[in-house]
């Protein structure tokens, strides 16, 4: 999460991109025929970031220009529209797959820290912000564990649905039991999960079934 300077891939694509959306793509695409069979259940795991800014689709590798905190968007945006748009082909193909979405809150989990082979030699100020409001048991940010089980009700509970986002049921949707909660305005448009869809097919030279 959020390199301070452009990072890529082995194959050559923006870290977070890659890691957010690609690399999922392309490996459920590969999994197809053992997720079919088994009328599996895919959840994308998006970030409250996915609320906030937008796919930057003239830029998509950020090649031109990087900023950290919005290609992170970005990617978590990205990663959410393949998700609500396997969904809707799996409906209309037959596949029997249902595909959700979940987000953690504001978790203390180890993204923000140092890590000194992206670049960033320290923790940043936002994980010390972040661990010391979870460790208060303020309603702004949980544990890491607690941030976990969003994703794991929507990848495990039969009451979780295709086509849906779940987080945190509390206050602003950052900490909480998990819950089933609206959409963001970032990840509902068919349109755009269609457009990111054919994009990630040429990137990853990975083609799904028509």
């Amino acid at each position: 999460m959020t390199p301070p300077t452009r990072q890529t891939s082995a194959d050559g694509f923006e870290l977070q991109l890659a890691v957010n959306h690609l690399g999922p793509f392309a490996l459920t695409a590969r999994l197809l025929p053992l997720l079919r069979a088994a009328n599996a259940r895919v959840t994308m795991q998006a970030s409250v970031a996915a609320d906030s800014n937008a796919v930057h689709w003239h830029d998509l590798q950020w090649e031109r220009s990087y900023d950290a905190m919005k290609a992170y968007s970005s990617s978590k945006i990205a990663g959410a529209l393949f998700a609500l748009e396997l969904d809707r082909r799996s409906r209309a193909g037959g596949w029997g797959i249902t595909s959700n979405v979940a987000h953690p809150g504001i978790a203390a989990t180890n993204l923000l820290a140092s890590h000194p082979e992206l670049g960033r030699s320290g923790d940043t100020l936002s994980v010390r912000v972040i661990r010391r409001l979870a460790a208060s048991r303020l309603p702004l940010a949980q544990s890491a564990a607690e941030g976990a089980l969003p994703a794991l009700h929507a990848a495990t509970s039969p009451s979780a649905r295709g086509g849906a986002l779940y987080g945190p049921s509390g206050f602003r949707h950052l900490t909480g039991a998990p819950a089933e909660q609206r959409p963001y305005e970032q990840i509902i448009s068919a349109q755009d999960a269609q457009r990111l869809w054919r994009i990630s097919e040429e990137l990853t030279a990975v083609a799904w079934p028509r």
